[in-house]
C-alpha cells in the first residue's frame, strides 16, 4: 500500500484560514505510528531497570498521544461540520465510527476467545477472561476490568475509554454551543485532576464505579478537545502564536513531553497537557522541523495501520515468543520487542488491506459532503 503525502506548506499570512482550510493533517499518522511504538515497547520491550532513564518506563503513555490526537481531530471535524452544515450528523458521524472500530475489534476478540478457549481455558487467567468477556464486548473494561497480575486483552481500557468519548461528546457538540462545550471540558479536566490527585494506589474496587469513571476519562483528550477548539476560532489561534508559530517549536513541546515522562514525580496532568501541545505544534504549521520525520513513508504507513497494529500486537507477541521456544532460539527482549513490531505492522497490513478496505469504503459512503 502506498500513501501519498502532500509536502509541508510553510506558515502564510492567513495561517488561520489555510489551517480551517486544510484537509489532510500530515504530521498525524507520523505521531500515531510513535505513539504505537511506544506501547509494543511498553508490553513486550525489556522490563524496565534503574540502570535505564526513567522515559523507557513510561512506554504506555504512548496511548496518551492517541487520545490527545483523537481528541483534537474528532472535535475538529465536528466543529468544521456544525459550521459548514448548520448541523452535525450524529448517524452519520456514528456509522463511520462503527465501520472503522467495530469489524476488526470483534473480529480480534473472535479469535482471543477461540485462543483462550483452546489454550487457557483450564487456568485461573482464562476463567477470567471469559468472565470479563462482557465488558471487553460493551466498551466497559476501563471501569470493571482491574490489572491485578496477567490479565489477558487488558489493554483494551484505552479502546473502551476512546468507545466512550465517542458515544457521548459528539452529542454534547451537537445540542449545546461550543462556548458552553468548552466550560464543560475545562470543568472535566478540574474534576479529573483533583480526583486523581486525592486519590492513591489508582483504581480499585473498594473505591467504587464512579470512582472509576472519573479517573477513567483520559485527560488527553480532554486537552485534545479543548485544542481543536482553541485552533477553530481566529482569535484564540492567533493568541497561540506564541506557543507554535515557529517552525522550531515543535521540538519545544516534543521536549517538554520528553521531560515530563522522564520525570518520576511528574503529575499526569502534566504529560496528558504536554502531550495535546506537541500535536497542537504540530498540526498548527505543516512546516515544522519534525515534519521530514513523521512524513516519511514508512512511518505514514505504519500510522495509518496503527489500530490493527494496537489490537493485534499482543498476540503477535506471543506467536513470537512461543515460535522461538519450539525452535530453541533465544530471543532476547530486544529482539522480542523488534520481531513484534515488525510482525505486528506486517499483519496489520494484510488485516487493513484484506479485511478492513471494505468496511472502510462503506463508511466513505457517510462522509460528511
Amino acid at each position: 500500500m502506498t500513501l501519498a503525502v502532500p509536502a509541508p506548506a510553510p506558515l502564510s499570512q492567513d495561517s488561520h484560514a489555510e489551517f480551517r482550510n486544510r484537509r489532510f493533517f500530515g504530521s498525524l499518522d507520523g505521531l500515531r505510528a510513535l505513539s504505537v511504538v511506544a506501547v509494543i515497547w511498553h508490553h513486550a520491550g525489556p522490563a524496565y531497570n534503574d540502570a535505564m532513564p526513567y522515559l523507557l518506563a513510561n512506554g504506555a503513555h504512548g496511548v496518551t498521544l492517541f487520545f490527545a490526537i483523537s481528541g483534537f481531530l474528532i472535535v475538529t471535524l465536528l466543529l468544521r461540520e456544525r459550521e459548514r452544515t448548520g448541523q452535525i450528523n450524529l448517524k452519520a458521524f456514528y456509522i463511520r465510527r462503527s465501520l472503522r472500530i467495530f469489524p476488526l475489534y470483534y473480529a480480534v476478540i473472535a479469535v482471543y476467545v477461540l485462543l483462550v478457549f483452546v489454550v487457557e481455558r483450564h487456568k485461573a487467567v482464562g476463567r477470567e477472561f471469559f468472565n470479563n468477556l462482557p465488558f471487553f464486548l460493551t466498551y466497559t473494561s476501563n471501569w470493571f476490568v482491574l490489572l491485578e497480575g496477567r490479565v489477558i486483552f487488558y489493554f483494551a481500557w484505552s479502546l473502551a475509554a476512546e468507545e466512550q468519548f465517542y458515544l457521548v461528546w459528539p452529542t454534547i457538540q451537537k445540542f449545546i454551543s461550543p462556548k458552553r462545550a468548552l466550560g464543560l471540558v475545562l470543568i472535566a479536566i478540574i474534576v479529573v485532576t483533583l480526583t486523581q490527585s486525592l486519590s492513591s494506589g489508582g483504581a480499585s474496587v473498594e473505591k467504587g464505579l464512579l470512582h472509576r469513571i472519573v479517573i477513567g476519562v483520559p485527560l488527553a483528550i480532554c486537552f485534545g478537545v479543548v485544542l481543536a477548539h482553541a485552533l477553530h476560532h481566529r482569535r484564540s489561534f492567533n493568541a497561540l502564536r506564541w506557543a507554535f508559530a515557529g517552525r522550531a517549536s515543535v521540538m519545544v513541546w516534543f521536549t517538554l513531553l520528553l521531560l515530563s515522562l522522564n520525570w518520576r514525580a511528574a503529575p499526569e496532568v502534566l504529560i496528558h497537557a504536554s502531550a495535546a501541545f506537541f500535536v497542537g505544534a504540530c498540526v498548527y504549521r505543516e512546516d515544522h522541523w519534525l515534519a521530514p520525520l513523521l512524513r516519511l513513508r514508512g512511518v505514514v504507513h505504519v500510522g495509518a495501520v496503527s489500530y490493527g497494529v494496537y489490537l493485534l500486537h499482543m498476540l503477535v507477541k506471543n506467536v513470537v515468543v512461543r515460535l522461538a521456544g519450539l525452535a530453541h532460539i533465544e530471543l532476547s527482549a530486544y529482539g522480542v520487542f523488534f520481531v513484534t513490531v515488525a510482525g505486528s505492522i506486517v499483519v496489520a497490513s494484510l488485516s487493513y488491506r484484506y479485511f478492513e478496505a471494505g468496511f472502510l469504503r462503506l463508511k466513505h459512503r457517510y462522509a460528511a459532503a
